[in-house]
């Protein structure tokens, strides 16, 4: 292994910034507890909680979840946080991550200092379920996040040798050309996706990991080369890494440095100290692991309240007794030791990396909105032209639509004004149906956005922008091959299909719009359709044809919110509105004023939604789960 650095210099000769390569081959068959820190190890950050503790109301009683909980974490440190289920380990990880948007006590404090709003670009969160996408190579799926995370003037080849050492230093620089596919695409191995989001979190310089069960579903052999990288990232670049992990094999186990033991019913602590240490810590107390047991089975076994042998109770006043106090006693020596601000720590990482920092700024965000969107939207359009298959479904169905109803639709011009309204009700409930369709897209991005933006990649604004420009390109350009097709098979007079087209865009565009906020807010892809069912069951029954002002309802009032109401009624009047009878049987207003309130209504209430979704983005910021 070997260090180089390269450096990049602006017009005048001037260094702008220089990267620190690292040469390092594929994970070797070694201690990673020996690998040596690099002279360009930027982590240098302790993270340190006191009395964080958990708890909901159910049914009228609090139930607590998680006990007071302290402890120390240091720079370059493998922290692991082990339990069994339902003792909030996951639940303190969130805390400590700052993810945890539920009500919770205690503090936590970055390098001596309370968490700031630079803290998510100092931190990264590796989920328990692997959230890339599926159309980007691994190296564009790193260099996306390094885009965005890392500020100052790179050149793209600067950026790529960036990415290459990151993905050489844990192991999977051979397939840096593949795409990283899903269930649809075939693509990389889950222990490389594993290995893939934990690059994502070190390549924009993160000083802390925190990551949810980062070996879960995979092999024996995928799960120790995941730690292994794990490790050797710590090691030779200074990262703590706090992970919950759930029982660990033998050789797994020992990569870690600190342990975290908690017990459940409820959360409480039973071990905080040298991972090594725990086995003698239980000996001690008269409960020795045997000899021919992973020791980390032996531990859990006899903190899992109900287990047989089980002492979950005794270890846990026994923390009290003889663990506690010492814990206290490093939280306050920590808490007194020198203090650096996020900021500094941002800094000293960039000079030590050999990045500029001239351009750095105090913002949760490293990138301008302008990159933000500029790098979002091409990633976008890049996923987009890759996935062929999502293509021809879309522009196939969109044209066999057409062609059904337009059969059935045949020569409508011929027969009575009053029957063609019909066939303008279709073109309408059509794209509104139609819109359904972008909801699995939507539900299925929603939880990578999310997390971006929780980890500071970019902002809700950029995010809504970029959705709405592509997602809309895509649903207009499909509704309009089908429009086209069914007015061509109307035989109605050409003239006419402008305004036609006018008023059904807007109308889609406000569905469009309200099913992105579904998408947003509803629980799973399953409750999404029946969130909402009642706007648009609202939107394609009060529709000023099947109901209108001239119904006599008492819900009329309905046809002055839904979006199929004002087009249907301005497409009658451009095309009918010499008709008397019909303007008299609906009571259509047919005037200049009124098709100014009707633009302004449907302008209105696409903005509304598309309002609403920002503030969705931004409510759900830190929920990661």
């Amino acid at each position: 292994m070997s260090n180089q650095n390269t450096r990049t210099r602006d017009a005048s000769g001037g260094v702008v910034a220089h990267t620190a390569v690292v040469n390092t081959a594929s994970l070797e068959r070694m201690d990673p507890r020996a690998t040596k820190r690099s002279d360009a190890a930027f982590g240098q950050s302790r993270l340190v909680f006191k009395d964080l503790t958990f708890s909901i109301l159910r049914e009228g009683v609090e139930k607590l979840i998680l006990s007071p909980c302290s402890g120390v974490f240091e720079p370059g440190e493998m922290c692991a946080i082990m339990g069994p289920s339902g003792c909030g380990k996951t639940t303190l990880l969130d805390m400590l991550a700052g993810k945890k948007t539920a009500q919770y006590s205690g503090e936590v404090f970055l390098n001596g200092l309370p968490r700031d709003t630079l803290f998510p670009r100092l931190t990264s969160y590796v989920p328990q379920s692997d959230t890339l996408p599926a159309y980007l190579t691994v190296g564009e799926a790193l260099k996306f996040v390094h885009q965005l995370r890392v500020e100052g003037n790179m050149t793209e080849a600067d950026r790529d040798a960036a990415v290459s050492d990151c993905l050489s230093l844990l192991g999977i620089d051979t397939i840096q050309h593949e795409l990283i596919g899903d269930e649809h695409e075939r693509g990389i191995s889950g222990g490389q996706k594993r290995r893939l989001t934990l690059a994502r979190g070190l390549i924009g310089g993160s000083q802390i990991v925190f990551a949810d069960e980062p070996t879960s579903g995979l092999s024996s052999t995928d799960a120790e080369t995941v730690i292994r990288a794990m490790c050797v990232a710590a090691k030779k670049l200074g990262v703590l890494f706090v992970t919950v992990i759930h029982q660990p094999r033998a050789e797994v186990a020992n990569m870690f440095d600190t342990l975290l033991l908690l017990t459940s019913s409820p959360g409480r602590m039973v071990y905080n100290g040298p991972f090594d240490g725990a086995a003698k810590y239980f000996a001690k107390a008269g409960y020795p692991a045997p000899n021919t047991c992973n020791p980390a089975d032996f531990l859990l076994d006899i903190i899992t309240p109900g287990a047989f042998g089980e002492q979950s109770n005794y270890f846990a006043q026994r923390y009290v007794d003889v663990q506690h106090q010492d814990v206290e006693a490093r939280v306050a020596a920590a808490l007194s030791a020198p203090k650096k601000t996020s900021f500094e720590v941002l800094k000293n990482a960039y000079a030590i990396q050999g990045f500029s920092t001239s351009a750095l700024h105090e913002s949760p965000i490293a990138a301008t909105f302008s990159n933000q969107f500029y790098t979002l939207l091409s990633r976008e359009l890049t996923m987009t032209k890759r996935n062929k298959s999502a293509l021809r479904v879309r522009y196939g169905t969109a044209m066999m639509q057409g062609i059904i109803v337009g059969c059935a639709f045949y020569n409508i011009a011929s027969r009575e004004p009053i029957l063609q309204l019909s066939f303008m009700f279709m073109i309408l409930q059509m794209g509104t149906i139609a819109n359904m369709a972008i909801l699995p897209k939507l539900i299925n991005s929603r939880f990578v956005y999310k997390l971006e933006i929780s980890d500071g990649l970019f902002g809700e604004v950029a995010c809504t922008c970029v959705n709405a420009l592509v997602n809309n390109t895509l649903a207009i350009s499909g509704n309009f091959l089908t429009t086209f097709i069914l007015f061509a098979f109307s035989c109605m007079p050409w003239k006419h299909f402008g305004t036609l087209y006018l008023w059904s865009l807007l109308s889609f565009c406000v569905v469009t719009s309200y099913l992105r906020v579904i998408a947003q807010i509803a629980r799973s892809g399953d409750t999404a359709l029946q969130t909402a069912m009642p706007f648009l069951l609202g939107t394609i029954l009060f529709n000023n044809f099947f109901i209108s002002r001239a119904s006599g309802t008492f819900l009329k009032f309905l046809i002055y919110v839904s979006p199929m109401a004002w087009a249907m009624e301005q497409i009658a009047t451009s095309i009918y509105g010499s008709n008397e009878q019909m303007m008299s049987l609906y009571e259509y207003k047919s005037s200049d004023a009124w098709t100014t309130v009707a633009l302004f209504v449907l302008l209105s209430e696409s903005v509304f939604f598309q309002c609403l979704e920002f503030v969705a983005l931004r409510r759900a910021k830190g929920a990661i789960r």
